[in-house]
């Protein structure tokens, strides 16, 4: 009975050393998806480092935006966003939000207008706020004496007679026009102060917008359909007002940049000409604007002294 004990103990002990040999030897086992190593994409953080968020993607192409506290044990997450920003008081995270990656693969939506929903992701409770048909968002900060209020701004797509009607029959028949070589993305601005939900700012025909880093300034351009020209205006703003601290006109502005130190921007100011070849110039003269002259006090800077 021994003898046949010990045998049996010997066979069991050489098959379980063969089974572990085989799977030492077998190739390594793929992540399965709940562990699936993702990569992160432009990361951001809040001014005082309480949060951090960033895109992260995986290998089919899909993401979504992950926030994390670096003071707590939270985190959130919001489905197929992009390119998140954090305000300046750290209570919101934002970012645009793609559609449905089977959405995407279907036909022509009815509704084309430009744009997507921008997601507003509270820290403090986790409740979320949109917006839909937004180009572009930033944060902005504004003074009100006694504390500093977080405001929002984005660039919503107009609405069109398309979108509410769908396209007319000729225009269905119609063949498809060539693709412009750039177009300029115009929209209505609005700066809202998210604390109230008051819009101190909406303005329509804008092309481009840009804030101050450390100041409650907006810069921003409007477009005139009519003449074909374009007007920068420069504001100062606060919960519920704002005002106008400089004007100019020109004829195509664009590559709006603010000084960081100081309350002053620079841009582009292009003139089209079209020579007796037929060929079409560009020229572009560089402007600056000092907080402190007065409104119509601009001075272009890349000519020789």
């Amino acid at each position: 009975m021994k003898s046949i004990f010990l045998t049996g103990l010997a066979l069991l002990l050489s098959l379980t050393s063969t089974t572990l040999a085989q799977e030492n030897q077998k190739p390594a086992q793929p992540l399965r998806d709940d562990s699936e190593i993702r990569a992160l994409h432009n990361p951001v953080i809040s001014d005082e480092g309480a949060w951090m968020a960033a895109e992260e993607r995986s290998d089919r192409g899909d993401g979504n935006v992950r926030v994390w506290s670096t003071e707590r044990d939270v985190t959130f997450t919001i489905e197929r966003g992009q390119n998140p920003r954090i305000s300046r008081d750290s209570r919101w995270v934002s970012a645009l939000q793609k559609p449905p990656l089977e959405d995407s693969r279907t036909a022509r939506p009815k509704n084309t207008r430009a744009g997507q929903t921008l997601v507003l992701l509270d820290t403090r409770d986790g409740s979320r706020r949109t917006f839909d048909f937004v180009l572009s968002h930033d944060w902005a900060y504004s003074h009100d004496m006694t504390y500093f209020a977080s405001h929002l701004l984005y660039l919503q797509s107009p609405e069109t007679k398309a979108d509410e009607e769908g396209p007319s029959k000729d225009e269905a028949t119609k063949p498809a026009k060539k693709p412009a070589a750039k177009q300029r993305k115009v929209g209505t601005l609005h700066v809202v102060h998210l604390e109230s939900d008051n819009v101190v700012i909406r303005m329509e025909n804008v092309t481009e917008y840009s804030t101050h880093p450390t100041t409650c300034r907006v810069a921003f351009v409007v477009h005139d359909e009519e003449t074909g020209r374009d007007s920068l205006r420069i504001a100062g703003f606060s919960r519920q007002f704002w005002g106008t601290n400089g004007v100019y006109d020109g004829e195509k502005i664009e590559g709006l940049c603010w000084a960081r130190d100081r309350r002053a921007i620079g841009f582009l100011d292009s003139t089209e000409t079209t020579g007796k070849d037929g060929k079409r110039r560009v020229n572009s003269a560089l402007y600056t604007w000092q907080h402190g002259g007065y409104p119509g006090t601009f001075t272009r800077v890349d000519t020789p002294q």
